[in-house]
């Protein structure tokens, strides 16, 4: 079988920037383990001179350039559509498998497609309420509806996604969480006492500073925590906000702010941590939180979106209100005092995340919507 696959694709698939790049290659993964499937990933790419084929141990990565047109509308009608669809015509796949805002380019009525929809930026500029957001939230939100609308089969990474497409479109939706990379299950823990992991974009929406809030919190218990930052700010106003919360509360000890790293010293992170902190206003499917989880990391995440289908209350970790510092906080102390609790927790996780995030439970999946999509073509 040959696939098309439209996502953004990270140079190094050690290094990928985000959930969806994560994710992306996290499938890539597993498809390619099998040694049967021809695999085409094309991304747009701005600032590139010229276009470019690479052959990578994952697939055949069609690198195109594009000019400073917005994505959203480049994929809809820009210049970048029709390279994008030239070069469909050229690797004529079997299957085309959109991936994020690449998929308000389909379908292709001739060739069997699918669409992976990660979530709603819409909803994400709402809760950021950065530059302008009044205006390109209902933006986005048309946007979305009429590009998701056009398709016929559709990827939910989760119910709170499932949820959110069935009040926009009355397509087939299959949920098949996203596939994390099978490295992430063979960490061997090392957990440094009373060390908690953040990783992520560190913006308002993700509400790195509740984080900071419960660590000084319990810091002032008399409890030796620390917390590591492991992702890059996306908003400049909000860099300088956590960077005076920890002179104001004391902590800038106690906090290491990484910034962006690549998935093996994200990995050594988790075999270090203790638990994992995540108490975003708004989410979808956090890749980090399946990964931490493979890893026997427990989560501690908020209760909105998402987050509470991926999280077990008081089985492979604990949900918090994103605002309730005290209840964050009181969460933390009892993992990082309990190592029984944490062995327990971490067992429940890991068995989860192997049966949920695998890559060979998401490729086994993805390929029986692949075969059943090309049954619907061609009896349509």
């Amino acid at each position: 079988m040959k696939v098309a696959m439209f996502s953004r694709m990270p140079a190094d698939p050690d290094h990928p920037r985000g959930g969806v790049e994560s994710a992306t290659v996290g499938l890539l993964r597993g498809l390619a383990a099998r040694g049967d499937i021809d695999l085409h990933v094309i991304t747009l790419e701005k600032g590139r001179d010229a276009d470019a084929v690479e052959e990578t141990p994952l697939a055949t990565v069609h690198r195109l350039a594009t000019g400073r047109m917005p994505m959203m509308l480049d994929v809809f009608g820009g210049p970048g559509r029709r390279k994008i669809d030239r070069c469909v015509r050229d690797i004529a796949p079997d299957v085309v498998h959109f991936q994020e805002t690449y998929g308000f380019g389909g379908p292709y009525p001739d060739i069997p497609t699918v669409f992976t929809v990660h979530g709603f930026d819409s909803l994400n500029l709402v809760t950021e309420r950065k530059w302008l957001w009044r205006l390109r939230a209902p933006l986005w939100r048309f946007a979305e509806k009429k590009g998701i609308g056009n398709h016929r089969h559709l990827v939910s990474i989760a119910p709170y996604v499932t949820e959110e497409l069935e009040t926009v479109c009355d397509a087939d939706i299959s949920p098949i969480p996203n596939a994390i990379s099978p490295q992430f299950f063979d960490i061997e823990p090392r957990p440094v006492p009373g060390r908690v992991l953040y990783a992520g974009w560190i913006n308002r929406r993700k509400n790195i500073g509740a984080a900071i809030r419960a660590i000084a919190q319990l810091a002032g218990e008399g409890l030796d925590v620390s917390l590591h930052a492991a992702g890059e700010f996306s908003d400049d106003e909000y860099l300088e906000e956590v960077e005076g919360l920890l002179d104001e509360l004391g902590v800038r000890g106690r906090v290491s702010l990484l910034g962006r790293v690549p998935q093996g010293v994200l990995r050594s992170e988790l075999a270090e941590a203790n638990v994992l902190i995540l108490p975003s206003l708004q989410e979808n499917a956090p890749m980090v939180i399946a990964e931490a989880m493979a890893a026997g990391v427990p989560v501690i995440a908020s209760n909105v979106c998402g987050m509470p289908t991926m999280i077990d209350e008081d089985e492979n970790g604990f949900l918090i209100e994103p605002e309730d510092i005290d209840g964050i906080a009181e969460r933390l102390g009892s993992l990082l005092r309990d190592s029984d609790l944490q062995r327990r927790m971490s067992r429940a996780a890991v068995e989860k995340a192997r049966n949920t995030y695998h890559p060979d439970a998401v490729v086994a999946a993805t390929l029986a919507l692949y075969e059943k999509v090309r049954g619907a073509y061609s009896n349509s």
